[in-house]
């Protein structure tokens, strides 16, 4: 007989090394930016004296265009300059993306703690070579916590506080600091985001109430097929909620993420990071980084894992290679080129079903719960091996050339191309079926009890591969209109094709393909029947041309108004081939032309220096073919696409040189909706979302920093396809909740540096502390099965050993509460970890 793989609880711990580099610049910059800060901001003068330490580098270098009267200029953030390898000689003033004049400078701060994603040596020689923002899209004056500025939320270099946009960055310090290795655990902590279970495959996530498995991007450029993504060649992760088809395109509709990877910027960097801990975790990820010379650096990022979980049988591997290099052929030219290779293979685990319920002509009497089984129990087949029978796995291949040039007169042109092979696969054996429900029809009267002792299990083989090719072209130029109305016009043009295939073979059990499904005792929930996956079920492939064209017009009008506007075409090509091979199947081809206009405006008011009030309104679409375009029948071949209307009020207010304070109240509006009922049923539905947001990110002292957010959701249907039947008189989808929306989720983060209690010296030792909640949520739209709500508090230790080596001890669910993180369906539902710690040691040579 087959034994059970033993479960790794106890934890683990190796030792990693890495130095982090403080940046040092001259008294007299110091006290430049001092007084600067004094200056634009009257109430901070002694905040100012107070925070004595070291301070970044300032650029202060006025816009390249006419100089406006000093009368009517807008202090703004002026963003840091960069400077040669050997901390003396500054290129010249690149301003890609348009770069508009900061409101307040960056603050100084005391040293950081310091952690994986800060340096300990503070080397002159050490600093960047060229501009971040001439490398690519992405946050800029980055303080831990805080990021100033960001170019992905409207292609041009803005602060945050003048994007009419709900935005929340988390930056590299904040994903260290958290443990947060990849986009699921990271995620964890945005207000208005809900992680999903993606069947055990794939990132998925809820934003403002819109399920999403494709809305992923990196560097700005759709990453969207089904797979898990790691962090470790990630400088930051940015969530823009709300839909902005006019930057992105299609879909996106309750927001987008976005991972911005680390680039080859003439650092020097020698650094490795191991980490160990809970469940036999193993994982090692190094970033070395060089500039050649004047001309040319170059930068590899590389990670292995393997690691056990705390559910039975569960297990990972991974390992990634991510080489960058950057060519400076021209004084304002920048050219970059990145290959990465990600391999992913991990047991596939659908969770646990659910247990009660009472269904009464069509309505939900009572609901039923997540079943009590233990937080370990692996519901599915093993035979050979359950990691045989439950696995998903997926390799990358991703090739990105990016140019960058400013003409003499100022106009900004980039252009990216990028070719994606997605070689995915995944197969699994899952619960399909409740225990205990009680379910009674009318009209005649008849009443079913699924067994409550007894689990059904079904599952399927499912082949998923993509080829993506884009193509952008970004172009920006700045231009005075008058004294007090300025220009940063954006106009550009992306093309792409992608080809992606779906092949689905269902389950045969005991060598017959006519049992589709099992039972096992719900005590025993691992079963060991022969299984093969031999019964074909899809044949479907997809050949998707697009071309769009775009254009934005960002206006300074005086130091008080900015005004943003303007429209994206897309023309959306896709060809659908079907040879699904069940009798009443779709065979053949179809073709599905979109011709879809997306329009966004927005209002900033700045009533001074460090507050503005937007509103905003914006749409997009997804094709009626789904976020995936895997689904194209005749049925639906003629509906109109999927759109998303957003209309959003907020205010965002910079307390501090480093502290930024926002809140959003919004509207969304989607039609057409593709929403779950079960494993093999989907309805059409309009559905609108309401809800608000807070969020406070930043340094509140120079000793303690915090990333805080509060989102309020409330996601319904208000019109379905559906309607009651002479048997089900009392359903109806109206009024129903949208799956995986929490009314109410909570996170706060924060890190102190208790260094000066023990009389050492700044950045020597701190401690941080978080909480997670989440309140209840339905796993489908029929609203028949609740996940209960859940807190869970983690904490942080971090301590720096020696100039070079720094370490850190993270620990998950503190208080061991025992709780539902995520969920697919009414049957599919996970349970959280249990109290995990992990210790991770830096080195930098």
């Amino acid at each position: 007989m087959l034994r059970k793989q033993p479960r790794h609880r106890q934890a683990h711990f190796s030792f990693s090394f890495s130095s982090i580099a403080l940046d040092r610049i001259t008294g007299a910059a110091s006290a430049a930016a001092v007084s600067l800060v004094a200056a634009l901001t009257p109430s901070l003068p002694a905040l100012a004296q107070s925070q004595s330490g070291r301070l970044p580098a300032v650029r202060v270098d006025a816009p390249p265009e006419k100089p406006r009267p000093v009368a009517q200029a807008k202090p703004k953030h002026v963003a840091s300059q960069a400077r040669s390898a050997s901390g003396a000689q500054h290129l010249p003033r690149i301003d890609v993306g348009g770069a508009r004049r900061g409101a307040r400078v960056i603050p100084t701060t005391r040293a950081p703690v310091v952690t994986a994603a800060t340096s300990v040596d503070g080397a002159p020689g050490e600093r960047p070579l060229f501009p971040a923002t001439a490398l690519g899209r992405g946050p800029t004056d980055v303080v831990g916590y805080f990021a100033g500025r960001t170019s992905t939320a409207t292609k041009t270099n803005t602060p945050i506080i003048d994007i009419p946009q709900s935005i929340t960055i988390l930056t590299k310090q904040q994903l260290q600091d958290r443990n947060s290795i990849d986009l699921n655990r990271a995620l964890m902590y945005v207000p208005g985001v809900t992680v999903a279970q993606g069947e055990g495959n794939r990132d998925q996530i809820t934003i403002r109430g819109q399920d999403t498995t494709a809305d992923f991007y990196t560097d700005g450029i759709r990453d969207d097929a089904q797979y898990y993504r790691d962090l470790y060649n990630i400088e930051a992760v940015e969530v823009l909620k709300g839909p902005n088809a006019l930057i992105f395109g299609r879909g996106g509709g309750g927001g987008i993420v976005n991972r911005v990877t680390k680039k080859a910027d003439g650092e020097r960097l020698r650094s490795i990071m191991v980490s160990s801990g809970s469940f036999a975790r193993k994982r090692v990820t190094v970033d070395v980084g060089d500039a050649i010379n004047d001309t040319l650096a170059v930068r590899l990022n590389g990670l292995y894992e393997q690691s056990y979980g705390y559910r039975d049988f569960f297990k990972l591997e991974r390992y990634g290679v991510n080489p960058t290099m950057t060519w400076h052929p021209l004084e304002k030219t920048f050219v970059t080129l990145s290959y990465e290779h990600f391999r992913d293979r991990r047991t596939a685990d659908r969770g646990i079903p659910s247990v009660g319920g009472f269904i009464f002509g069509g309505s939900a009497i009572y609901p039923g719960y997540p079943s009590p089984a233990p937080i370990d129990a692996f519901f599915g087949v093993g035979n050979p091996s359950v990691e045989a029978v439950n696995y998903a796995k997926v390799d990358l291949n991703r090739v990105a050339l990016a140019f960058d040039h400013t003409t003499e007169f100022g106009l900004n042109i980039r252009n990216q191309t990028v070719y994606a092979d997605y070689q995915k696969r995944y197969q699994n054996t899952f619960p399909d079926q409740g225990l205990g429900v009680v379910t009674t029809l009318l009209n005649p009267v008849a009443t079913s009890v699924t067994p409550a002792g007894v689990a059904r299990l079904d599952g399927y083989l499912s082949s998923n591969p993509r080829q993506n090719i884009f193509n952008q072209t970004d172009l920006v130029y700045k231009w005075q209109m008058t004294p007090d109305i300025r220009h940063t016009v954006m106009f550009g043009a992306e093309v792409g094709n992608q080809r992606s295939d779906d092949n689905r073979d269902l389950s045969c059990f005991n060598f017959s393909c006519a049992m589709r499904r099992v039972t096992t005792p719900f005590w025993t929930p691992t079963a060991y029947f022969p299984v093969v996956f031999a019964n074909p079920n899809r044949r479907r492939h997809t050949n998707l041309d697009l071309a769009a064209g775009y254009v934005q017009d960002q206006i300074e009008v005086t130091r008080y108004i900015d005004v943003i506007a303007g429209v994206r075409f897309d023309r959306f090509d896709l060809k659908f081939t079907g040879f699904d091979p069940g009798p009443t199947d779709f065979r053949g081809q179809l073709r599905r032309v979109d011709n879809v206009w997306s329009p966004r405006f927005g209002l900033v008011f700045k009533p001074n220096e460090i507050v503005s009030l937007y509103g905003s309104y914006s749409r997009s679409f997804v094709p009626v073919a789904g976020d995936q375009f895997n689904v194209l029948f005749p049925t639906v071949a003629n509906l109109a696409p999927q759109s998303f209307e957003n209309v959003e009020v907020g205010f965002k207010a910079q307390l501090l040189p480093a502290l930024l304070f926002t809140g959003a109240l919004y509207q969304l509006n989607r039609s057409n909706q593709q929403l779950t009922v079960d494993a093999t049923t989907a309805i059409l539905a309009n559905t609108r979302t309401q809800g608000g947001e807070l969020g406070l990110v930043g340094n509140v002292t120079d000793r303690w920093e915090v990333s805080l957010g509060y989102g309020y959701q409330d996601a319904r249907v208000v019109k379905t396809d559906r309607a009651p039947t002479l048997r089900t008189p009392f359903f109806t989808d109206v009024g129903k909740t949208n799956p995986f929306v929490p009314r109410n989720t909570f996170s706060f983060w924060n890190k102190y540096d208790i260094s000066s209690f023990f009389d050492a010296g700044p950045g020597v030792l701190g401690v941080g502390a978080g909480v997670v909640y989440n309140s209840k949520f339905y796993p489908a739209i029929d609203n028949f099965v609740v996940v209960p709500g859940y807190a869970r508090v983690d904490g942080a230790l971090f301590v720096k050993l020696s100039e070079n080596v720094s370490g850190q001890l993270n620990v998950e669910n503190l208080a061991g509460a025992r709780y539902y993180v995520f969920a697919h369906n009414n049957n599919n539902i996970t349970p959280g970890a249990p109290r995990s710690a992990y210790v991770t040691l830096n080195a930098r040579f």
